[in-house]
């Protein structure tokens, strides 16, 4: 009888000690894949324009830091040119949005700086439903896209008239094309609108 009690709290204890690397092992799995992995990483800032809130991080792709650079020089000017102000803001959000290539998750949505913050959930959630669904994490098999350089941008002053019947009158519209490293089927032209809310830009609108 001792030796078939024994025996029975052995097999107990073997199978406690099975199921908790089962549970440790899928904890582990299910926060690789799913937290760990999911998670942007912080990112070094390395240039700021103060006055105007923008900020210049380390991974941009060397087009964006081009871009950047020409826009620091234009909010920079004791009298700032608002038109070339609104071509740098198209050409940087155009670089930064559709250049998949450095995100690490389809949470990491490139623009963000030249949204309205009224705007900026919308935007998001619309942008991981529909273009930022295609990068799966860490795939070094996927081809994604990268803007390789804007082809022209028109910029024409204009007035804008909000859903409430509101009109701003500090209006651009701004018409832009680029292109990619690798042509891989994704739009090459926009449409988009931009406000003067104080002194800074902001995209309001997009098609």
């Amino acid at each position: 009888m001792k030796k078939q009690k024994k025996s029975k709290k052995k097999k107990i204890v073997l199978i406690i000690i099975i199921i908790m690397m089962i549970l440790g092992g899928a904890g582990y799995y299910g926060y690789d894949k799913f937290i760990k992995k999911d998670t942007k990483k912080e990112v070094k800032v390395i240039k700021k324009i103060n006055n105007f809130g923008y900020k210049l991080e380390e991974n941009k792709p060397k087009l964006y830091k081009k871009y950047f650079n020409e826009l620091d020089d234009i909010l920079t000017q004791d009298e700032v040119n608002y038109d070339e102000y609104a071509k740098i803001v198209a050409k940087l959000f155009i670089t930064d949005f559709y250049t998949l290539s450095n995100k690490t998750s389809k949470n990491d949505i490139g623009g963000l700086d030249f949204i309205k913050d009224s705007m900026k959930d919308n935007f998001i959630d619309e942008a991981r439903s529909t273009f930022y669904r295609y990068i799966k994490i860490n795939s070094s098999e996927q081809s994604l896209p990268e803007v390789s350089e804007i082809l022209e941008v028109n910029v024409q002053k204009t007035t804008f008239t909000y859903s409430d019947q509101t009109t701003d009158e500090d209006a651009y519209k701004v018409n832009i094309k680029w292109d990619y490293k690798v042509d891989l089927g994704y739009e090459k032209e926009a449409n988009m609108i931009l406000v003067k809310e104080d002194k800074k830009l902001y995209i309001i609108e997009m098609d």
